[in-house]
C-alpha cells in the first residue's frame, strides 16, 4: 500500500458525531468518530483480537483463534493498516474507552503487489473477500482508480444496539471527502454489517451466497455460518 494521507489534513480529526444511549441508561450522549490516535494503535489491535475474530461470522465458523500463524497475520495486516492514518474508532463524550472502530485501507486499482498469506485459515477468508471484490469491478463499475476500503468492523459488547456501526460506517464518507478518495467499498460477511451499511445509504455492489462461494473452491465451506449471503457493499462521495 503506497497511499499517503495528506499532509494538509489534520491528524486526528473528529470525523463525525452523533447521539445515542448511554451504556448504563436510556438517556442520549454524544458520540464521536475519529482517526485512531497512534498511542491507541496497540490498544484498538487488542481490541479487534478480543472481539472482531471471535464475532466475524467467517472467523468464527473456521475457528481462526485455533490457528496461531492466521491469528498473528491478521493482527499483522492490522497493523500495517493503522499506519495509514484511516482507522476510524468510535468514542462517547468523556470517555476514552473504545466504543467501535473500523480497520481501512486505500485500495488502488494499479496496486500489483500480492498480499500472500501463510496461515490456511485466514488465507481462506482473505481469497473469499478477494474473490467477491474481484467479481464486485467496483474500479470499472464506478470509474475509480482508488477508493477506501475496510477489513474488520467492531463494536464492543457493551456498545452494542445503539447503531454505533451505521455511524461509523457513516463517518466513512467525510472520511474520504477529507482525504480526496472517490468512494468506500467494502465486503461485507454478516448480516448486522450489512444491514448497517444498507442504513448508512450504502448501495449493494455484488451480491452471493455462501451455498454459492462453497462451488467456487471447497474452502469456502463455513460450518454452521448463519448470514446466507456476502455482500460487496458501496457508497460514492458525492
Amino acid at each position: 500500500m503506497v497511499w499517503k494521507r495528506p499532509e494538509n489534513v489534520p491528524f486526528p480529526s473528529v470525523w463525525h458525531t452523533f447521539q445515542a444511549k448511554d451504556t448504563d441508561s436510556d438517556q442520549l450522549v454524544t458520540y464521536r468518530v475519529q482517526d485512531l490516535p497512534e498511542e491507541r494503535y496497540e490498544e484498538a489491535i487488542a481490541h479487534m483480537m478480543g472481539f472482531f475474530v471471535y464475532d466475524e461470522p467467517t472467523c468464527r465458523a473456521k475457528n481462526i483463534v485455533s490457528e496461531q500463524q492466521s491469528v498473528e497475520e491478521i493482527a499483522d495486516l492490522w497493523r500495517e493498516f493503522v499506519k495509514l492514518r484511516l482507522v476510524l474508532v468510535c468514542f462517547k463524550e468523556g470517555s476514552d474507552e473504545i466504543a467501535g472502530m473500523n480497520m481501512l485501507y486505500v485500495s488502488e486499482k494499479d496496486d500489483k503487489e500480492a498480499y500472500q498469506c501463510k496461515g490456511k485459515i485466514w488465507g481462506c477468508i482473505y481469497d473469499l473477500v478477494d474473490y467477491t471484490m474481484k467479481i464486485a469491478n467496483v474500479y470499472e463499475r464506478y470509474g475509480v482508480d482508488r477508493y477506501l476500503g475496510a477489513m474488520g468492523l467492531s463494536v464492543a459488547p457493551k456498545y452494542r444496539g445503539r447503531g454505533i456501526a451505521t455511524e461509523i460506517l457513516r463517518a466513512r464518507i467525510p472520511l474520504c471527502k477529507g482525504v480526496g478518495l472517490p468512494m468506500t467499498s467494502t465486503c461485507f460477511t454478516a448480516i448486522g454489517s450489512q444491514i448497517a451499511a444498507a442504513k448508512a445509504g450504502y448501495e449493494e455492489t455484488h451480491v452471493v451466497s455462501y451455498d454459492d462461494l462453497a462451488k467456487v473452491d471447497e474452502r469456502f465451506v463455513f460450518p454452521n455460518i448463519t448470514t446466507t449471503h456476502v455482500k460487496c457493499m458501496s457508497k460514492l462521495v458525492q
